[in-house]
């Protein structure tokens, strides 16, 4: 990718009716809009705290979503207003988001600290972070994102999520995710993703989405979709 703040790059054609399942992620999208015969639109997408069933597109419509990393600031007014103007030019939305979209030295070092297992705690990525845990919630507040308890807790949560696709059983994925015993990583996965391990692990579908770039989770570069 060409800028800090991009994450990755996704594409989606629309080929049935109905809300799509959107999963926390840690991370907002700039999303592009093309429907056949109509004006292109752009939005930026949600930060989520837990299962969302999108509002569905009509079928034919395109979709073209560049993943922001988690903690990024977006000047999104501007943004959205030019990036309309440039849907020939996908090129140009890289120099766009750069220009518009920003984290600064801080809390890309807090994010590496999070995505570090096994911190689990603000106070534990504090001093990982030398930060008295006062001046680590100011940072987050200063950069208006939710507190660093919120984003600690969904890596914990994602990264134990792509533990199902082993073998291993749901108490060792607990123990090495951090949780306290099985019973506690089900709650977390209830609320973050509407679903126990159990099920989440014979779901493919909500497998694959938790198995997308995100938070704690590295990016694969391009992924193109036509569900």
């Amino acid at each position: 990718m060409t800028t800090t703040t991009l994450l990755d790059v996704w594409r989606h054609t629309v080929t049935a009716t109905g809300p799509d399942l959107v999963l926390p992620d840690g991370c907002r999208d700039l999303i592009v809009v093309c429907v056949p015969g109509s004006a292109p639109t752009a939005f930026v997408s949600e930060l989520h705290s837990a299962p969302v069933l999108a509002t569905g597109f009509a079928p034919g419509t395109r979709l073209t979503g560049y993943r922001l990393a988690p903690g990024t600031r977006i000047e999104t007014g501007p943004l959205l207003s030019r990036v309309v103007h440039t849907v020939e030019d996908p090129g140009s939305h890289l120099s766009l988001i750069e220009e518009h979209c920003s984290r600064n030295a801080g809390i890309i070092e807090a994010f590496a600290g999070i995505e570090a297992a096994p911190v689990t705690t603000a106070a534990d990525l504090a001093r990982r972070l030398s930060l008295t845990p006062r001046t680590l919630q100011r940072l987050f507040s200063a950069n208006r994102l939710p507190a660093p308890g919120f984003w600690l807790r969904l890596a914990r949560a994602r990264r134990a999520a792509l533990g199902l696709r082993g073998g291993a059983c749901l108490a060792e994925i607990a123990t090495d995710a951090g949780y306290a015993d099985q019973a506690h990583m089900t709650r977390d996965f209830h609320n973050w993703f509407g679903a126990t391990p159990a099920r989440l692990k014979s779901d493919p579908y909500r497998l694959s989405l938790l198995a997308q770039s995100g938070l704690a989770v590295p990016a694969t570069g391009e992924q193109i979709s036509t569900r």
